[in-house]
């Protein structure tokens, strides 16, 4: 039987992340082990097609005050799934699977599309996208610092 991977770095509970094939450099997301998948804010979700593969246009809302801070994204689709909120609320959204950067770390993640425009944070960062990369330090947040694109 082979060992777990051990995670590579220590994060808070609130970090600093990149999604860069989004074209998002910086954005504030809150580390949530009790979330089973990512969220991220977006709006003007649409559907399409690109050489017969499913693909979403959508905007997403990087600052819960200015709008100059929305940013049109091209995603391909990875599916749709049921997330059950908090309040016990079932919702389907769709999935999308990018790359994160955290620090100084890279690699891919799913992530939901919701609205979170009544939440502080635009980005929900949960356990299944920390699993083998990262481990919570719950008493400090912004640990690993602005992500490092280079």
């Amino acid at each position: 039987m082979s060992a777990p991977i051990a995670p590579n770095m220590i994060i808070g509970v609130c970090e600093w992340v990149a999604l860069p094939e989004l074209g998002i450099d910086r954005l504030r997301a809150r580390v949530d082990t009790g979330a089973k998948s990512c969220a991220l804010h977006a709006s003007a979700i649409h559907p399409f097609e690109r050489d017969g593969v499913d693909w979403l246009a959508f905007r997403v809302h990087l600052d819960h005050v200015a709008a100059v801070s929305d940013v049109d994204c091209e995603c391909m689709l990875k599916g749709t799934r049921v997330v059950r909120s908090s309040s016990g609320e079932a919702e389907k959204r769709y999935t999308i699977r990018t790359p994160i950067i955290i620090g100084h770390s890279r690699w891919l993640v799913d992530i939901t599309l919701s609205d979170r425009q009544k939440m502080r944070y635009r980005m929900l960062l949960g356990r299944k996208a920390m699993e083998n990369h990262a481990l919570v330090y719950p008493a400090r947040t912004f640990l690993q610092g602005k992500p490092r694109l280079a």
